[in-house]
């Protein structure tokens, strides 16, 4: 009998055992670099993968690899004279490496004046230095946009390689701010967020640049995400959101216990946020409401993600990457959607616009209890349709969307909601 009881408990404690080893980020501390390479490993400012490494760079001018999974680590920057490496971009066979010379307080004290893009087509073995239009330019950020790489630059605008990186011409043309911290795209459009003048967007490859701020308070902007037509940015006030493909942009920080976003990842469809102090969050919602997903995190600063199919990878203080299976992070958010769903209510609503007369730009509030297709249409007076504001599959959640009549003339307008067989009108005054 007593073989049959403690044979109970092993079952019910191993029925529990994959969810309490699983469930939770687990840390790997990055090994001290060989005598030579830079200072001891600081921030992992950057993170990237190929299809078969993870690569990290540090402030404190280190380049790591890891073959394994993230299991294990081994410094790959011989060569590379450089304080603080800030960005990584593996693409295509080559790894372009972002440098910054001076970066102040943030490695162990260790300043070169190294700078510049380094590229390596073997994994990391060797490197070589771009040409001189960039030997002395600081890096900030990467983008890759079909055969075409794009450097953000702090102080030098930004630069474009169609070559491998063997040779950089400007790409400036409208961009009244040179200090570019992110680059993004949806492999059309390209955004490039800079550090006070916002938002601007090119849709001819980087050859003319347009400003795009409207709705934006706070113009120094840390990091940018495209999952067209939604567009996300990040920076010291919380999440903005555009669903015009950057045209207009409203906050989103409800849940946020930190206003402080670093990075963006989505698992499709989630789209998580790196913070500063806070750990990670996750929206379900598209950035409408954030939930805290952050067990086992014990450094709540977070600065890049990646993923590799398999896990999250968390890019940390002093060295520190932290990682959780992919899996994993489905089920939490599994649970999460069954605990939204529990909450929300039982019918589908259509709410009244605020403000309402409204110039030049209102928000429109719904309820979705049912996942399915979901379309959101302005129409003037006479019926015709002004703009498709929702066109997308849509999870159970609570939504807000801003419409921008800047573009339309003053008058009444009605905007429908359709879900399955579900459909509600609602009109709204735009008056300039």
């Amino acid at each position: 009998m007593k073989k049959y009881f403690f044979l109970s408990i092993l079952l019910c404690v191993a029925s529990f055992f994959p969810r309490t080893v699983f469930a939770q980020w687990t840390k790997t501390v990055l090994p001290d670099p060989p005598y030579g390479h830079g200072a001891l490993p600081g921030r992992v400012s950057c993170l990237a993968t190929d299809s078969m490494n993870v690569f990290a760079g540090t402030l404190g001018g280190n380049v790591y690899k890891s073959s394994d999974n993230g299991n294990t680590w081994v410094c790959i920057d011989s060569g590379l004279t450089t304080s603080d490496i800030t960005s990584i971009l593996a693409t295509g066979g080559m790894l372009y490496v972002g440098c910054y010379g001076n970066i102040a307080n943030a490695t162990y004290g260790m300043h070169g004046s190294g700078s510049g893009v380094y590229i390596s087509t073997d994994q990391g073995t060797n490197w070589k230095k771009a040409d001189s239009s960039l030997a002395d330019t600081n890096i900030y950020t990467f983008a890759r946009i079909d055969s075409v790489v794009f450097a953000g630059t702090w102080g030098g605008g930004i630069y474009m390689s169609s070559d491998s990186g063997d040779s950089w011409v400007e790409a400036n043309n409208g961009l009244t701010n040179s200090y570019v911290r992110t680059i993004a795209s949806d492999g059309k459009r390209i955004f490039a967020g800079t550090w006070g003048d916002g938002i601007f967007y090119s849709d001819d490859y980087g050859q003319s640049w347009t400003q795009s701020n409207l709705g934006i308070n706070n113009l120094f902007v840390y990091n940018i995400l495209v999952d067209s037509p939604n567009v996300y940015m990040g920076n010291t006030e919380g999440v903005y959101f555009s669903n015009d493909d950057g045209f207009s942009w409203s906050l989103r920080d409800s849940g946020l216990t930190t206003t402080y976003i670093n990075t963006f990842v989505i698992l499709n469809p989630d789209l998580f946020v790196g913070t500063s102090g806070q750990g990670v969050f996750v929206s379900l919602d598209n950035g409408t409401s954030w939930t805290a997903i952050d067990t086992g995190l014990t450094d709540g600063y977070i600065y890049c993600f990646v993923e590799n199919g398999s896990k999250l990878f968390a890019g940390s203080s002093n060295g520190e990457i932290w990682s959780l299976p992919i899996s994993a992070m489905m089920a939490k958010v599994t649970d999460i959607r069954k605990k939204s769903q529990q909450a929300m209510p039982g019918k589908f609503s259509l709410s009244q616009n605020y403000p309402n007369p409204f110039n030049p730009t209102t928000v429109i509030s719904y309820t979705v209890p049912a996942d399915g297709m979901v379309t959101l249409t302005v129409y003037d007076a006479l019926g015709r349709e002004v703009r498709t504001l929702v066109s997308a599959n849509q999870t159970v959640g609570q939504y807000k969307v801003t419409f921008e009549g800047t573009r339309v003339a003053s008058g009444m307008y009605f905007y429908q909601l359709r879900c399955g067989t579900y459909i509600s009108t609602r009109k709204m005054l735009l008056m300039k």
